[in-house]
């Protein structure tokens, strides 16, 4: 869920704001959005007037979530106003019985069979809404729309040039996903954004502990198919895996496991 922070956007100096269009189609497209060149948004309604929204994380991006509400069919309209009508009418004979009960000149009987009269109103209402609410609760779970945005890709159809077709990915040019700026995005394809990925440090990185890990192993591992197919030709002359595994500087397993041909298989023995 967005964070809406408590102060109104003070904007930086060249930041500039544009509105995001939110469609037509959705009953409260009346509020505003607004994206700006820094990869900030605000927001704009009956309760904040352009305040700061932090947004949610995702993959170790910024996003912006936001919830839209579809119009209300017309049938819909009716049942609800069919439904809602008992709710105000048994509403409206609780105030009368209560308006009753406040007269200091009823009898002791007449205030039994009102106070009864309350009771049962009461209960009525309480099933009125019940059936009313679950009708509205279905009616605006499907009415509801969640629209998830990526704040850099807005950022880039806002403020950067139309790219072209093959231009689909919205790359972060210092490789660091939190910074939005628009003077930090670029549009670029599939192959273009694959290798400026390879410049990444994170990548670098990875590459040369993979490397430094590569060469660790290979300095590691003692045995060699030269030395494997001396090993077997010395096995097959009877020499005992305690002395081979001592000349070769392995496990006697190892050994063992060469001679029933489990690691090595395809190796065979020196002429």
């Amino acid at each position: 869920m967005n964070n809406i922070l408590n102060t109104n956007t003070r904007s930086f100096a060249g930041e500039e704001w544009k509105k995001i269009h939110l469609g037509e189609e959705f009953t409260n497209s009346d509020s505003r959005l607004e994206i700006s060149s820094w990869g900030r948004i605000r927001t704009f309604n009956k309760v904040n007037s352009g305040k700061l929204i932090n947004g949610s994380m995702i993959n170790g991006y910024r996003i912006l979530r936001h919830r839209m509400f579809k119009a209300r069919d017309a049938d819909t309209e009716k049942k609800l106003e069919f439904l809602k009508a008992p709710v105000l009418a048994t509403e409206k004979n609780i105030v009368a019985v209560k308006k009753s009960l406040r007269n200091k000149n009823i009898s002791k009987e007449e205030q039994v069979l009102l106070t009864k009269q309350l009771d049962a109103e009461i209960l009525i209402l309480a099933e009125n809404k019940k059936i009313y609410n679950a009708f509205y609760k279905k009616d605006y779970i499907k009415r509801t729309v969640y629209i998830n945005h990526l704040i850099h890709r807005l950022v880039a159809e806002y403020f950067l040039p139309k790219p072209s077709a093959e231009q689909k990915v919205v790359a972060h040019l210092d490789h660091d996903k939190l910074n939005n700026n628009v003077s930090n995005l670029r549009w670029m394809t599939a192959i273009e954004n694959s290798k400026h990925q390879q410049t990444s440090p994170s990548v670098i990185s990875e590459r040369k502990v993979r490397k430094e890990h590569i060469h660790y192993y290979a300095a590691n591992f003692k045995l060699t198919v030269t030395k494997v197919m001396f090993l077997k030709k010395l096995l097959n002359e009877g020499k005992t895996i305690k002395s081979l595994a001592k000349q070769f500087k392995v496990s006697e397993t190892q050994i063992l496991n060469i001679k029933k041909e489990k690691n090595w298989g395809s190796v065979e023995a020196a002429k």
